[in-house]
Parts: C-alpha cells; sequence; structure tokens
C-alpha cells in the first residue's frame, strides 16, 4: 500500500471509526476502531456509600470475595470462595443472612468462583472442581444440583464462570479428558450455553489443547489461558466475548451461537513490568512444585490485551485493557474502553476512587451501583500460591459499595 492510499484509510478511520469492512458476506459485521475513542475522556467520580470489613470490623469477615450481585430489591449478594458462602447484604449495608454452606450435600459446595441470578429467578452457584452448579432459592433452600461431566468416563468439567441474561445462561471453564493409552490429556477451553439442566448445549468459543504428561510442560497459554475469563451476556441474550488473548478483539454471538458482529481497536500490547512477572513466577513455581515437579515452565512476556469485560444496560461494552489496569495515571483508579451497542469506540471511562487496580477489583452491580473488593487480586491469587513478592501478611478483606456520582 503506498503512502497516499495508507494515508486516507487512516483518515477515514479517525472521522469515520465504524468503518465496516464490507465483503462478499455482511455477515458478520465488521467495526474496526481506530486507538483514539470518537467522543475522548470522560471522568466519572465514585462516591462511597458504606463499607463491611476490613481491619476495623469485627463482625464481617471475609475470606476470598469473588462475585458481587444486586436483586431487585437492592440487596447485595457477595460470594466467598474461601468460606464458600453467600454474604446477603441490605441495600444499606447491614448484614441479612448467609446462602450455602461448603460441602457435598444439597445446597453445598466447595471453593465457588462465580455465580448469577438464574432466568427462574434462583441464585446459581458455580463450583471450580469438579464443575457443578448448585441452586438456591433466596430463602436458601437447595433447588437443584447440576453436575458436569462424567468422571466414570474419563471426563470432568472445571468451571470458571456463569452468567445469564435474556433468559440465556452462558459457561465458561475447561473440558477435560485423560487417554491412558497415549498419555495425553486433552483441554479444551470454552464459552457456551448452558441447558435449564446445566448441560453445556453449544460452544460459541472453544480452545483445545494436548498435554503429555510423560513430557509436561506448564505453558501459560495452555495452562492459564482462557476467554472464559472476559466475556459478558447481554439482556437480549447475547453473549459478548474477546476471544483472543492478543489482538483487540470482541466478538458477539446471538443465542444460537451465530456471530453477529465483531469489533476491535488499534492497540499496542503491554510488556509485563517485574512486579506483574514476578506474580505469575511465583504461580507458576507453586502449580510446578505441588502438581508438576520438573516440568518445564513457559510464562507470556506480555499481559492478555483485554483483562476484563462487561456489558451495560443499554448493551455498551465496557472493556479494560491490560495498560489500564497496570499503569494507572495519577489520580486515576482504572480506566474503561467504551463501544456501544453496534461496537463503535465510543469514549474512554477514567473512574476516580481511591484503591490499586492491580490490588483491588471493581464489581459493578449495574450501572450505577459498584462494589470495590479490597485487596482481591491478593487474596484471589494466595489461593494458587501467587502474590506480588510481598510477604507482608494482608490486611483483611474488605468491600466497599460506591455510587456513580
Amino acid at each position: 500500500m503506498n503512502a497516499k492510499r495508507m494515508t486516507i484509510l487512516v483518515l477515514c478511520l479517525v472521522l469515520c471509526p465504524a468503518l465496516l469492512l464490507a465483503g462478499p458476506d455482511p455477515d458478520p459485521v465488521r467495526v474496526e476502531n481506530p486507538a483514539q475513542p470518537a467522543q475522548g475522556v470522560e471522568r466519572v467520580e465514585l462516591e462511597k456509600q458504606w463499607s463491611v470489613g476490613g481491619i476495623d470490623d469485627e463482625e464481617n469477615i471475609f475470606g476470598v470475595v469473588t462475585r458481587a450481585l444486586l436483586d431487585d430489591e437492592g440487596n447485595i449478594y457477595l460470594l466467598d470462595g474461601q468460606l464458600s458462602q453467600v454474604n446477603v447484604f441490605s441495600p444499606d449495608g447491614e448484614f441479612i443472612k448467609t446462602l450455602g454452606r461448603e460441602g457435598d450435600g444439597p445446597g453445598e459446595f466447595r471453593g465457588p468462583v462465580d455465580m448469577c441470578f438464574l432466568p427462574n429467578g434462583n441464585l446459581g452457584v458455580v463450583q471450580a472442581f469438579p464443575g457443578k452448579i448448585v441452586e438456591l432459592t433466596k430463602d436458601d433452600q437447595p433447588a437443584g444440583t447440576w453436575q458436569l461431566g462424567d468422571p466414570t468416563q474419563g471426563g470432568f468439567f472445571i468451571m470458571r464462570a456463569l452468567k445469564s441474561g435474556g433468559g440465556v445462561m452462558v459457561g465458561g471453564g475447561t473440558k477435560q479428558s485423560f487417554d491412558q493409552a497415549s498419555g495425553e490429556v486433552r483441554r479444551t477451553n470454552f464459552v457456551g450455553r448452558m441447558g435449564e439442566d446445566g448441560s453445556l448445549q453449544h460452544s460459541f468459543v472453544e480452545i483445545e489443547h494436548v498435554l503429555n504428561v510423560g513430557n509436561l510442560k506448564l505453558d501459560e497459554l495452555e495452562v492459564i489461558e482462557s476467554p472464559d475469563r472476559r466475556y459478558d451476556v447481554t439482556g437480549a441474550g447475547k453473549t459478548v466475548v474477546a476471544e483472543p488473548r492478543y489482538g483487540y478483539e470482541i466478538s458477539v454471538y446471538d443465542p444460537d451461537g451465530n456471530l453477529e458482529r465483531v469489533f476491535s481497536r488499534e492497540y499496542e500490547s503491554w510488556k509485563r513490568d517485574e512486579r506483574a512477572m514476578t506474580m505469575w513466577e511465583n504461580i507458576f513455581d507453586f502449580i510446578q512444585t505441588n502438581q508438576a515437579p520438573g516440568a518445564a515452565i513457559h510464562i507470556e512476556d506480555y499481559q492478555p490485551d483485554v483483562e476484563f469485560l462487561r456489558v451495560g444496560a443499554d448493551g455498551s461494552t465496557y472493556v479494560l485493557t491490560s495498560r489500564a489496569m497496570w499503569e494507572s495515571p495519577e489520580g486515576i483508579f482504572t480506566s474503561y474502553d467504551v463501544f456501544d451497542a453496534e461496537g463503535v469506540y465510543q469514549k474512554k471511562l477514567d473512574i476516580i476512587c481511591e484503591g490499586d487496580p492491580t490490588q483491588d477489583f471493581l464489581f459493578f452491580a449495574d450501572d450505577e451501583t459498584v462494589f470495590m473488593v479490597k485487596g482481591f487480586w491478593d487474596a484471589a491469587l494466595s489461593q494458587f500460591g501467587g502474590t506480588g513478592g510481598d510477604d507482608e501478611e494482608a490486611d483483611p478483606m474488605e468491600v466497599i459499595c460506591y455510587r456513580v456520582k
């Protein structure tokens, strides 16, 4: 491409970021955005409402809070992955009750990692391994358990996520099986639609890896990397997922699994600094020591381009990039790239509040209510032996409720 044609293309992208790349098959629609948003930068300040837990709260003690939800009455549900229970608080932050408990019986689970409200209004709690979904009513009555996979047939599921919207449930995790004859472990990372019985109906995204037990290598791309860490479901039941690790690209699937739209923006992958690299080295040292002594280790030099995404009530997609998470400017907690329902990069949203995005995590219960889990990342990583290299004892976990000011 000569310089003149390149200049024209760049001008088109700047002046019209929703440039549709039409071809012989217009489905799916593809939207390529430039590095800068059409409407510039918007700053949003979060106003603290209340907090629970932390060093000064002796009544509310958390292990590792892995999810925060808001019900129709404004009550808050906090999933504790270490204590294996759901803590329920009033809109004003007063403790109401707990749901579920640790165990293997009805209404029980171990090491839960996610939860969502199911289409019938009940709460679905996700146990990672062996993968299952435990259904609870809001008054803590067991309403069923969906066991995923069949270990007796050599296959099982590792679940990491469950989200719902528009009457559609979408789960994310890994299907794994072991072939004794070849000594191979087949792992398929997926994001897919779940049936009312918890069965995996069809996958929107599947990434397959084959590991040789006799010559095991702990490769981050095979052991850790998975799109189930970065997807959400719209109110219309569409699944929005950042599939590739590198190459800032978001795909939108309808409930039947048809790819409707792909949008992207120009982005330079963020190379891990010393702190990020130390954290991942600690994680893989732990895995090697406890699960694969002597195995070779390969760790990526770069973070995934998309760390996390969520969908707003109006269908907009909010994307947290690696650079926004790890290199926030002074005075800004973090920033989100905001795309409208058509996939056009509209604005960069700077979030103003106290905290450290490499330590603390924001859960958007809706577009106005935000929960910050203080010390989230170190607490979560400590379960896998990984920390940022700080040997000091962490403060008790605190959850802060904010409103968008």
